[in-house]
């Protein structure tokens, strides 16, 4: 009996352990993804407001600010930004004709694979979402489709590492907590026993 009481113990304890931690580790996840999407949708919407390109930092002179301004207050868009991120984007005629392709700002893909990539987007119907590591955004001007491409490999590998470490850490202490559980259940349910 004394026996049947600490396996109760030790499946309860565990089972209370494993949900707290899926739990924790589900939000965190959902948090950090969410936190990726938004970032690149952030970028990708400066990037649609300029036609593709980052907005010129200062105006030429005697001119005023040009609308896409107002972004300069915010943080994430430092002086550096433009020349850290790599995107690439392909204009369509409505009857899915490549009009452009500007692969000059990323090594990674020829203007092939962006067509290529175009392409699938298209076929999928959706204005927004990732192709392999890139964040797309699907925006229309006049009878043009534009889609571009923003490489996201880079944040999207943080946080695979950062759910393949949360795992690994979650499930040595559930091990950790496994071994004192059954190391102290003994002395937890002694008092049952004495009685």
């Amino acid at each position: 009996m004394i026996g049947k009481l600490r396996i109760k113990l030790i499946i309860a304890s565990m089972c209370s352990l494993l949900i707290v931690l899926s739990v924790i580790l589900g939000v965190s996840g959902i948090l950090s993804y969410r936190k990726v999407t938004s970032d690149a949708d952030s970028l990708l919407a400066i990037l649609a407001e300029n036609g593709g390109s980052f907005p010129k930092r200062e105006p030429p002179a005697g001119e005023s600010p040009p609308p896409s301004d107002r972004h300069r207050g915010d943080r994430r868009l430092s002086p550096e930004l433009p020349y850290e991120l790599r995107f690439f984007s392909v204009s369509l005629a409505q009857d899915g004709t490549v009009l452009s392709v500007n692969t000059g700002k990323i090594a990674a893909v020829d203007s092939t694979d962006a067509v290529n990539f175009a392409h699938s987007v298209m076929d999928s119907g959706r204005s927004r979402g990732f192709v392999s590591d890139y964040r797309y955004t699907v925006f229309r001007s006049g009878s043009e489709t534009h889609i571009i491409f923003l490489d996201r490999r880079r944040e999207l590998d943080s946080f695979h590492t950062f759910l393949l470490t949360s795992t690994g850490v979650s499930i040595t202490g559930l091990a950790a907590v496994l071994l004192l559980l059954i190391f102290l259940s003994g002395r937890i349910v002694k008092p049952f026993s004495e009685n």
